[in-house]
């Protein structure tokens, strides 16, 4: 923790100032050069960080700004999706989700807590999921391209969260097939055990997943049989939220 802390002091202080050198942060922090240059350095390998060729001195790269960027589109996402979060909360009397995808894990956004639901969820904003056992990690699966699916499936350790957990290929796979053809997937107790939630995508402007909604409730409300009535419903939600981002059909 104490070095992580060092890093971010480092930031802050090149943040602050624009540029600054290995004396001058040293001074200013009262860390030795030495750390100083070995947390520079690994700054400027992963990108994060610029140096200057002739006076030597660090600034922040444009990697902060993308950074930024990504940031404001979710909080621009969020507020789009907002309203119609808590009118599908509403059709359906369950807990309604927004999440994205962050490299090989989902983030939940935001959530609207059914006012009919004593039921305590995993998915608060901020909370983290796997890809292939939640019912919005599925979706962002389903769009990927067999390259990259296979990659995933190669790299990533699956564990059984429940005895309903998919993590054979073989069945992930077929999973994905049944979620491209009907338009929505779902976690069928598969993340946390008596609980079913029924996801939609949304799309940006360029037809590219923005985010995914899901409807999250007890299995026994959620049942087999009200699974369709619910994708639909979630599906138009997300319809709307795609058209707020300029997704043309």
């Amino acid at each position: 923790m104490k070095s992580l802390n060092k890093v971010l002091d480092i930031i802050d202080a090149v943040a602050r100032e624009g540029k600054a050198g290995i004396r001058e942060l040293s001074y200013q922090l009262a860390f030795p050069p030495s750390t100083i240059h070995r947390i520079v350095a690994a700054l400027v390998e992963r990108g994060y960080f610029t140096q200057d060729p002739v006076t030597k001195a660090y600034a922040l790269s444009v990697r902060f700004l993308e950074l930024g960027t990504l940031v404001q589109d979710q909080f621009h996402l969020t507020s789009i999706a907002r309203p119609f979060l808590k009118r599908l909360m509403l059709e359906t009397r369950e807990s309604v989700n927004l999440a994205i995808q962050t490299g090989d894990k989902v983030v939940y956004l935001d959530h609207v807590k059914s006012d009919y639901s004593m039921l305590r969820l995993f998915t608060r904003p901020g909370a983290q999921a796997p890809l292939y056992c939640t019912g919005v990690g599925k979706l962002f699966l389903s769009c990927m391209s067999q390259m990259e699916l296979n990659t995933y499936l190669k790299t990533t350790e699956r564990i059984s969260f429940t005895p309903h957990t998919l993590v054979e290929k073989e069945r992930i796979r077929q999973e994905l097939t049944c979620i491209q053809n009907q338009g929505f997937s779902v976690d069928n107790e598969e993340m946390e055990e008596g609980v079913r939630c029924v996801a939609a995508l949304i799309l940006d402007h360029t037809g590219n997943p923005a985010g995914a909604v899901s409807i999250s409730g007890a299995a026994m409300r959620i049942t087999a049989d009200r699974i369709k009535a619910i994708g639909d419903l979630v599906k138009d939600c997300t319809t709307e939220i795609s058209r707020q981002l300029g997704f043309k059909t």
